[in-house]
């Protein structure tokens, strides 16, 4: 008989999967928020010797079952599609990554810069269009992600240039399943570009593809550094863009080394080295009340 758990609990679960209460945890040797869940909902488990990855798991495997919010989808996702298929010594993955006036849930460069967008069961679709409109002004390729539940009405309500992608389960776990493959854009919007990049990789980009920055004062930098780019061809555009992006440092390298369930925490946090040993070092000891 399937347990049943109700929306409170459900929350509290999800909370644990929150940048604070690792931070919590590692900077000040707090745990407070894992044992308030313990002792709440769990105490039966406290005298199973369990780590607090082995309680991290736990939770999710609840939240995939019961509660897919963001969260689900997103770990789900990297670790289910962008993990299983690429190398991570030729990608960076990036959570919530600014596009135009809009927020890609995630996105992906390699050969190619993807954005995807999540609509989970518990969203709505008020800004849809608007959005996948601006990631087709500058990525290269764009997916929705839905449930398997939603695929027929998504499918039929987004341009036919957008990839589609679900999530649905397989046993008991969760599975992601490429319906339909993103077209390929050919276009970049200039002023989506500006602001989509930072001030350093639109200098960067100039300087690469003119050799030296215009002569200009700092104040003038940005308008004449967005002159000489809109001059440039779209696929140069896209090739400058993919290649400054890419020189962001960020945690895709770590993402095959930490547990199922923290894949989007590693992202969204964006651990270094260091930070995760350290962190993995705490969370494999078993949970001391």
């Amino acid at each position: 008989m399937k347990k049943l758990y109700d929306i409170e609990q459900l929350h509290y679960y999800a909370s644990l999967f929150s940048g604070n209460v690792v931070q919590r945890s590692l900077k000040y040797n707090d745990y407070s928020a894992i044992f308030e869940c313990l002792h709440r909902y769990d105490s039966d488990l406290m005298s199973r010797g369990l780590t607090y990855w082995d309680y991290f798991d736990y939770v999710y495997r609840i939240l995939e079952k019961n509660y897919r919010n963001e969260y689900v989808y997103k770990n789900t996702l990297i670790k289910g599609y962008i993990v299983k298929e690429y190398s991570l010594k030729e990608t960076k993955v990036f959570n919530e990554f600014r596009i135009g006036s809009s927020i890609a849930d995630l996105a992906m460069f390699n050969g190619t810069s993807k954005a995807f967008e999540i609509k989970t069961e518990l969203d709505n679709d008020k800004r849809l269009a608007s959005q996948l409109g601006e990631y087709a002004r500058l990525m290269e390729e764009s997916y929705l992600v839905v449930s398997a539940d939603l695929v027929d009405k998504y499918r039929s309500d987004v341009d036919k240039s957008v990839g589609i992608i679900s999530l649905c389960r397989q046993g008991r776990s969760l599975k992601i399943e490429r319906l339909r493959k993103a077209r390929k854009n050919s276009c970049v919007d200039i002023d989506i570009l500006m602001s989509s990049v930072r001030c350093d990789e639109y200098r960067w980009m100039v300087k690469t593809a003119y050799g030296s920055l215009p002569d200009v004062s700092d104040f003038e930098m940005f308008d004449a550094c967005k002159d000489l780019l809109n001059r440039l061809s779209s696929i140069k555009l896209q090739r400058l863009f993919l290649d400054a992006v890419k020189k962001r440092k960020n945690s895709t390298g770590l993402l095959k080394s930490v547990p199922r369930s923290a894949n989007l925490l590693c992202l969204s946090m964006d651990w270094n080295e260091r930070y995760f040993a350290k962190l993995n070092e705490l969370y494999s000891q078993p949970i001391k009340m």
